[in-house]
């Protein structure tokens, strides 16, 4: 669910050519017979060239980087919400800009469902889930530039779906061993614990041909969310969490059920891989009226046979989800990387400025800010008081 919306705000080492221009001119000072001179010219040469490949050509007085993981940015790869793409100049191609023009070297990678960014907006209605993250796996995995691993990012219903990767296809260890390496979630505005209406095709009024998909899946998950084809075609159907219905949600919905782990059968691989995250960030927005209920954004969910007119939302420290531990949520909260927090506003409004402070640089560059209220254990402990209502 939710197209981004964004509010735009608006040297060079020569030490390398001259230290081995001063070896030139030793090897050929005149004391030094011509023929010699020339072979240890020629050496020079050859070490030089050899120097600026394996050094970077950051120059040879320059100490060695004790730490050479550092030199190239941790990547990026985000999952945009429905009604978007990978390549929107005004959404997700112009957030990818913001943060590579901040960082050097930076690689950003947005998911593309299909072949083109129009087949990725329609996905973004109408497909499998279940095999558009199958894909993004594979997709992932033949990326050289994430090998070393990445920084995860999902926004909206893209958060439910980048989690999924990360359950499905972490766990890696070293390149090439068929698993990606993710080191960090970053979710925001997602719908966790599913959605239980769908008033999100609002949203999409201005737009005559997003309008018309969005409430044609609306339709169909309003009458048969858990019936074929929905069920298996419709995307939001696919994390439609009926609390009125729960036995029937659990025992036909295609996917959500199985990624949160609801069902008897555990699947132990999904908790492990996420307690190897360094870091799990949640994100709700304050004022959402898309997500019902936003607490979604936080694995809250309906208390079970209650209408979503009572709003009775069970948070997700009061669940049997955290309480039993079916995720590893539990673990990585009492060890402090467990860190939720509000968006103000309504879903998926934020500007550039708030995304770089909040988001980018205190939870998606390699030298974070570990203190503070956005990071840690604090952050944890100032979000009781909301999420333990």
């Amino acid at each position: 669910m939710g197209k981004l919306v964004v509010a735009r705000s608006e040297e060079s080492d020569t030490s390398f050519f001259s230290f081995h221009a001063k070896i030139a001119l030793f090897v050929c000072a005149p004391q030094i017979a011509p023929a010699h001179a020339m072979r240890l010219a020629l050496v020079a040469a050859l070490v030089a060239l050899a120097a600026s490949r394996a050094e970077g050509a950051r120059g040879l007085l320059q100490p060695p980087d004790p730490e050479p993981s550092r030199r190239v940015p941790t990547p990026i790869v985000m999952w945009h919400g429905m009604g978007d793409n990978c390549c929107d100049p005004i959404s997700m191609g112009h957030l990818k800009s913001v943060m590579e023009s901040r960082v050097p070297g930076l690689y950003v990678h947005n998911v593309m469902v299909g072949a083109n960014p129009w087949v990725d907006t329609m996905e973004g209605f109408f497909g499998n889930v279940n095999h558009q993250v199958k894909e993004q796996c594979a997709r992932l995995l033949a990326e050289p530039r994430l090998a070393e691993g990445f920084y995860a990012v999902g926004f909206s219903q893209g958060s439910q779906f980048m989690r999924a990767v990360v359950q499905r296809c972490g766990g890696g260890e070293r390149p090439g061993d068929g698993r990606l390496v993710a080191k960090r979630l970053v979710t925001m505005g997602g719908q966790h614990a599913g959605v239980s209406d769908l008033p999100g095709c609002i949203a999409y009024e201005g737009n005559e041909t997003l309008s018309t998909y969005c409430r044609a899946a609306e339709t169909a998950v309003r009458a048969a969310a858990y019936s074929f084809p929905a069920r298996d075609a419709v995307v939001q159907a696919q994390y439609f969490r009926d609390p009125l219905n729960v036995k029937k949600y659990l025992a036909r919905s295609a996917f959500l059920p199985d990624i949160n782990n609801e069902r008897d059968l555990k699947n132990p691989t999904y908790k492990a891989n996420l307690l190897r995250l360094e870091r799990f960030v949640m994100i709700r927005f304050s004022e959402d009226t898309i997500v019902v209920p936003k607490d979604s954004a936080w694995f809250g969910a309906f208390r079970e046979g209650t209408g979503v007119a009572e709003n009775d939302v069970v948070p997700l420290r009061r669940s049997r989800l955290y309480a039993e531990d079916w995720l590893g949520l539990r673990a990585l909260d009492e060890s402090g990387r467990l860190v939720m927090f509000d968006c103000p506003g309504q879903h998926m409004a934020f500007g550039d400025e708030w995304f770089v402070a909040n988001v980018f640089e205190p939870h998606l560059l390699d030298d974070e800010r570990l203190e503070g209220p956005r990071g840690g254990r604090l952050a944890r402990e100032e979000t009781n008081a909301k999420t333990e209502r």
